[in-house]
């Protein structure tokens, strides 16, 4: 009975060594912890908050719209007198660099002269219709016509040429003799004329509201010259 015992519990120490061998197994090479990028974490913080920036920007502009005139069907040509009914309403959203015609100052255009054509479906600015104040007006007398000229310096009066002023033209026209030579008409008057626009140039390029009888003649002189009225 004791030899059994023995072979038993050699068996059971046999068994129990093989076991713990099979769950051992192979041993695992150490590993390196891994590292951690905060700096990638806040770069995606960052781009996750831009965009909802950029989303809430988005919703308040285009619900932030203004309601502006627009010029309806039909273009109108440089030199006409405005009416309401030349126009309608639209909405856009507000920018303040953009000087739009407000739609309730849509009154304010009733008989004003417009000295640059617009086109239909265009949305109104103030820059479109010239220089002038919102609540100004350059006279626009029946028999009159819109011209462009060209004043070389010293020709016009420095410093003191302001939109709706007055000023008497004075045309030089110079025609070829028959020696070949050119023939001063000399200094003639063609009445008073409106400046409607100019540039800053030295030789000043401006648009003028002269008799229509004038513009032909104003249009053949070799030479002009401004003079200011009052």
């Amino acid at each position: 009975m004791s030899k059994d015992r023995t072979t038993s519990g050699a068996a059971t120490a046999a068994a129990g060594a093989f076991a713990g061998a099979r769950g051992a197994g192979p041993s695992r090479l150490p590993t390196a912890p891994r590292e951690r990028k905060p700096a990638l974490a806040a770069l995606a913080v960052l781009l996750i908050l831009a965009g909802a920036l950029a989303t809430m920007l988005l919703v308040n502009q285009s619900g932030n719209r203004v309601e502006v005139v627009k010029v309806g069907k039909t273009s109108i040509a440089a030199g006409s007198k405005l009416t309401t009914d030349d126009f309608v309403e639209a909405s856009v959203a507000s920018d303040s660099s953009i000087r739009y015609i407000k739609w309730e100052q849509l009154g304010q255009l009733q008989d004003r002269i417009t000295y640059n054509t617009l086109i239909k479906g265009s949305l109104l600015t103030l820059d479109m219709l010239g220089d002038q104040s919102a609540d100004s007006k350059v006279e626009f007398i029946p028999g009159t016509s819109l011209m462009g000229i060209q004043v070389k310096q010293g020709r016009y009066p420095t410093g003191q040429m302001f939109i709706g002023d007055k000023f008497t033209l004075y045309t030089n026209t110079v025609t070829a003799g028959t020696n070949g030579q050119g023939t001063a008409s000399g200094w003639q008057s063609q009445g008073t004329v409106t400046l409607v626009n100019r540039d800053n140039a030295d030789t000043m390029t401006a648009t003028i509201s002269v008799p229509t009888d004038k513009v032909t003649t104003i249009a053949n002189a070799s030479d002009l010259m401004l003079i200011k009225t009052y």
